[in-house]
C-alpha cells in the first residue's frame, strides 16, 4: 500500500542525519552584507564566538554593514547550437533557458555523451546507420554530470575526504584514535563528517577518438551544483566548519597547482549562524586551453538548493529552530567577475529550485512553514503557524521582501512550483490537488488568481507555452481510515490556464497500477519535451497487480522503458507507444536494472533511449527500431 501521510518523522528523520544550521540570528531584517575576515585569528573568533560557545549565541556584528557593489557589465550568453549543418536536436530540460544544467548524458546533434559505469561513453549518434562507440573518459571519483561546449567535455566527478572531529562528553569509543589533541575537559573524539573534493575535468574532443585532457581543477568540498553559461562554468561546493580543532580553509589545485585561500579572502555575513560552512563558488572558460580561474569563499550557513539565472547564483541556507526561515544570498556572476551582492531571508523552506525563480530584477520564491499534522510543535523543527502552509514572496535586488502572499493552503504539503513570467503556480496536496494561479503582475502585491481541484498529484511542473502546463505525477484515491491517499499510478495532466481565474486540466493520461513510479517526478533533467515536435518522452517503471492476488495492495513491475507521447492543445495526450531495452516478455528486475531506461533525446528524426548498457535507436516517426549501440 503506497500512502502519503504527514511528513513529520520524515523531516525528524532530514533533522537528524544533516549537517544543517539549527538557529540563525539576524542584526537587521532589512539589510545584510558580507566582510572579509582580517586574520587567522578574526576568523577564529568569529567561529568560535557565534556557533561554539553556547546553544545561544551572542550578536556578533563585525565593522557593520557594507554598500553592496554595483554589478559589472553582465555577460552575454552565448548558444551552444552547432553549426547549420548540425541536425535540429533536443538538450538537456533546463528550468533558465540559456543556463545548462549538470546531466549525465549530453548530446551535440551528431555524438552523445553518457555516463555508464562510472566513465563517460562517447557514442557517434548520428547519422544513426553510422552509429558506434568511439572512446571512454574515465577519472578519478564518483561521477556527478557533465557538460559540453565548442568541443570541449566538462566531467564533475566527487571523492570522499577524511573524517573531522567533533569533541564530546562519555567514554571514550576503544577503537578510535585519532590523534587529535583534545581541549582540556573534553573526553571524547567523534568523526562526524566529510569534507570530501569537487573536481572537474575538461576534455579537448576535436578528435571524439582520442580526448585529451587539458584542465583539471579540484576544489575542497562535497558538490552543491553547477551550470553552464554561455562558455563558463561555475560550480557550488560547501565544505564543513567545527568548532575545535584547526579551521581549515579551502583551496583549489588547478593543474596540479596549488592555491590556498587565505583568511582576508574569505567574505562572513552579518547572519550569525550555529553551523557553517566554507562554500565556494568557482568559475572558469571552460573553452580555454589554460583557463584562468576565478573562486570566491564564503563563510555561511550550510548552502542547500541553488539557483540559477543568466547573472546571478542565489545560495539558500535552510534554517530549522523555532522560527523556519530560508536564507538568501545573491551573487552575481559576469565571465569570471563573480562577486556578493546581497543577504535576505523568508520565511518557511523552498522545495527545490523550481521555488525560486528571477524576473524583471525581482525574485519570487515559494516556501512552506511546516508543523505537525495535529499543529502541535515540532520537537526540532516547528515554526509559529497552527498548521502547515504555503507563501510565496517577491524579493528585490537587494533581497528585500517587496511583496508577499502567505498562508495558502493551510495543512497542506507544497509539491510542485513552476513560475513563468509574472505569473506562479503552485502545487499542494494532503487529498487533492489544488493548483494555485498567483499574480505576481504587481511584485508588491502577489494575488490568488485562480484555484484548479483536482484527484491525484502534480510533482513537477513542464510548461507547454504560454497558457499551457504538463503536470506530471501520481493518480490518488482517498483513503479516509488511513486518514491519507493511495497512490494508484503516474498521472500526466494538461492544464489549460488561458484563463487564470479559471484553470482546466483538459486532458489526463494514466500509467500503471500502484507502485508505478519515473524519475520524471522528481527529475526534471529525465523530461523529454519539445513544443516545435509536440513530443513528450519519459521513462516508466510500470506496475501491476499480478493474476489472483491475495491483497489489493499486491502489485509487481511488469515492464519499463519510454513512453512517448504526442501533445497539442487541441487533443491533449496522444500515446504514441512505449520503447524498451528489455527483451519481449522479460520483467523488470534489480539484475536487470542496466537496462533501465533513464534519458531520451532526439537528433534530427531518430528517437535516441539511453540505458547504462545501451543506446537504442527508434523512429521519431513510427517508432521503428534503427539499431543500438552497446556501452
Amino acid at each position: 500500500m503506497i500512502l502519503r501521510k504527514a511528513t513529520t518523522a520524515y523531516l525528524l528523520i532530514l533533522a537528524s542525519l544533516t549537517l544543517i544550521p539549527v538557529s540563525v540570528y539576524l542584526t537587521s531584517p532589512t539589510a545584510h552584507a558580507m566582510i572579509p575576515f582580517t586574520s587567522y585569528q578574526d576568523l577564529q573568533e568569529f567561529v568560535h564566538t557565534s556557533s561554539c560557545a553556547s546553544p545561544t549565541p551572542s550578536l556578533y556584528n563585525r565593522g557593520g554593514l557594507t554598500t553592496s557593489p554595483t554589478p559589472a557589465g553582465l555577460a552575454t550568453a552565448q548558444s551552444n547550437s552547432g553549426s547549420s549543418q548540425t541536425p535540429a536536436h533536443s538538450e538537456t530540460n533546463q528550468q533558465v533557458s540559456g543556463v545548462d544544467e549538470l546531466d549525465t548524458v549530453k548530446n551535440d546533434g551528431q555524438y552523445i555523451y553518457t555516463i555508464t559505469n562510472n566513465t563517460v561513453a562517447i557514442v557517434q549518434a548520428y547519422p544513426a546507420t553510422n552509429a558506434a562507440l568511439v572512446s571512454k573518459v574515465t577519472v578519478n571519483g564518483t561521477l556527478q554530470g557533465i557538460f559540453t561546449v565548442d568541443n570541449r567535455l566538462v566531467v564533475v566527478s566527487q571523492e570522499p575526504g577524511y573524517p573531522y572531529a567533533y569533541y564530546g562528553g562519555g567514554a571514550k569509543p576503544p577503537t578510535l584514535d585519532t590523534g587529535i589533541a583534545k581541549p582540556s575537559g573534553i573526553a571524547t573524539i567523534y568523526p562526524i563528517g566529510f569534507s570530501g573534493t569537487t573536481s572537474l575535468f575538461v576534455f579537448d574532443i576535436n578528435n571524439h577518438a582520442s580526448p585529451v585532457l587539458t584542465t583539471r581543477v579540484e576544489v575542497n568540498g562535497t558538490l552543491a551544483g553547477a551550470r553552464l553559461v554561455g562558455n563558463y562554468v561555475y560550480l557550488v561546493a560547501t565544505q564543513p566548519v567545527f568548532c575545535y580543532g584547526e579551521i581549515l580553509l579551502p583551496e583549489q589545485i588547478i593543474n596540479g597547482q596549488v592555491v590556498r585561500a587565505t583568511p582576508v579572502q574569505v567574505y562572513h555575513s552579518d547572519i550569525i549562524d550555529q553551523g557553517y560552512s566554507f562554500t565556494s563558488i568557482v568559475g572558469f572558460d571552460a573553452t580555454q586551453g589554460s583557463p584562468s580561474t576565478t573562486a570566491k569563499i564564503y563563510l555561511i550557513g550550510t548552502t542547500s538548493t541553488i539557483y540559477v539565472s543568466l547573472h546571478d547564483i542565489y545560495l539558500t541556507q535552510p534554517v530549522w529552530s523555532q522560527s523556519q526561515q530560508t536564507i538568501v544570498h545573491r551573487i552575481s556572476i559576469d565571465g569570471l567577475a563573480i562577486a556578493y551582492m546581497a543577504t535576505g531571508a523568508v520565511p518557511g523552506h523552498v522545495l527545490n529550485q523550481f521555488s525560486m525563480d528571477e524576473y524583471n530584477g525581482y525574485l519570487r520564491i515559494a516556501s512552506t512553514n511546516c508543523c505537525s499534522q495535529n499543529g502541535g510543535p515540532m520537537p526540532l523543527a516547528y515554526a509559529p503557524v497552527s498548521q502547515q502552509e504555503t507563501n510565496v514572496y517577491v524579493l528585490d535586488k537587494g533581497l528585500h521582501t517587496t511583496g508577499r502572499l502567505e498562508g495558502l493552503s493551510p495543512g497542506e504539503q507544497i509539491y510542485s512550483a513552476r513560475f513563468m513570467g509574472d505569473k506562479a503556480y503552485l502545487v499542494t496536496y494532503k487529498r487533492t490537488d489544488p493548483l494555485f494561479v498567483i499574480g505576481l503582475q504587481d511584485p508588491a502585491k502577489p494575488t490568488v488568481l485562480g484555484q484548479l481541484n483536482v484527484t491525484g498529484v502534480s510533482d513537477y511542473l513542464q510548461p507547454y507555452d504560454e497558457t499551457h502546463l504538463i503536470g506530471i505525477g501520481q493518480s490518488g484515491t482517498d483513503v479516509a481510515w488511513e486518514n491519507a491517499v493511495r497512490f494508484t499510478g503516474i498521472k500526466i495532466s494538461l492544464f489549460n490556464v488561458t484563463d487564470p481565474k479559471q484553470p482546466t486540466e483538459t486532458s489526463r493520461y494514466l500509467i500503471g497500477g500502484p507502485g508505478t513510479s519515473s524519475p520524471a517526478i522528481t527529475d526534471h533533467k529525465a523530461v523529454l519535451f519539445d513544443r516545435t515536435l509536440n513530443l513528450l518522452v519519459i521513462p516508466v517503471e510500470v506496475t501491476a497487480q499480478p493474476q489472483n492476488a491475495t491483497y489489493w495492495y499486491s502489485y509487481q513491475p511488469i515492464w519499463q522503458g519510454a513512453y512517448v507521447f504526442n501533445i497539442t492543445p487541441d487533443k491533449g495526450f496522444v500515446f504514441r507507444g512505449g520503447i524498451t531495452q528489455l527483451q519481449s516478455g522479460q520483467l523488470p528486475t534489480w539484475q536487470d536494472n542496466n537496462l533501465f531506461i533513464t534519458r531520451t533525446l532526439y537528433i534530427g528524426n531518430v528517437l535516441y533511449t539511453i540505458s547504462n548498457n545501451m543506446v537504442e535507436m527508434n523512429s521519431l516517426t513510427d517508432l521503428s527500431e534503427l539499431g543500438s549501440v552497446g556501452l
